[in-house]
């Protein structure tokens, strides 16, 4: 299945559907400016493209997508990261995946798929595109971004990982490579 496949509003978690009907991005942690931004405070920052595929481990290569995104590390400047901090906790309630802040400017808070706003049932408003990583560290629906010195949880690691051992237990192979 493609990432561009539709999927139903029915499958999208209350939290996220609760989270698009009034989006704010919370950026916290080792910050000098906490801040709670709308889609409009984030509409003035440069977009940038990423045309690429990523991989996952249900399903194998993700078919090439056309996202388009603004860089991670430009939405942390806005809250002026502290000299301390390190990292930063991508989430969207409780999955969430770390980012060094060394490589910020290489992933994206996408809000665009295709030439077209992301919609709900794709992640949005916002979700994060890590060019050349595996498709769990795609975190749908991110409404925070925590600042941190040590290398804060990855449950979406955890996550991946535990689907994998109960694939292996079942003795199934991933979706797409049947």
């Amino acid at each position: 299945m493609s990432i561009s496949a539709a999927r139903s509003l029915a499958q999208v978690p209350r939290q996220a559907r609760a989270h698009g009907a009034n989006p704010i991005l919370h950026v916290e942690g080792l910050v000098h400016r906490p801040l709670a931004l709308a889609p409009a405070d984030l509409a003035a920052l440069p977009r940038v493209p990423f045309a690429g595929q990523l991989s996952c481990l249900e399903a194998g290569p993700i078919p090439v997508t056309d996202w388009l995104g603004i860089p991670l590390a430009a939405v942390i400047a806005l809250a002026g990261p502290r000299p301390e901090a390190r990292f930063v906790r991508v989430s969207a309630g409780p999955y969430a995946t770390p980012v060094a802040l060394a490589d910020a400017s290489e992933a994206l808070l996408c809000d665009r798929l295709s030439g077209q706003p992301l919609a709900l049932e794709q992640g949005g408003p916002w979700r994060l595109v890590i060019p050349g990583s595996r498709y769990y560290t795609s975190v749908k629906w991110v409404d925070r971004l925590v600042l941190s010195a040590d290398p804060p949880d990855n449950s979406a690691q955890r996550i991946a990982d535990a689907r994998a051992r109960a694939r292996a237990a079942r003795g199934s192979t991933p979706c797409g490579s049947e």
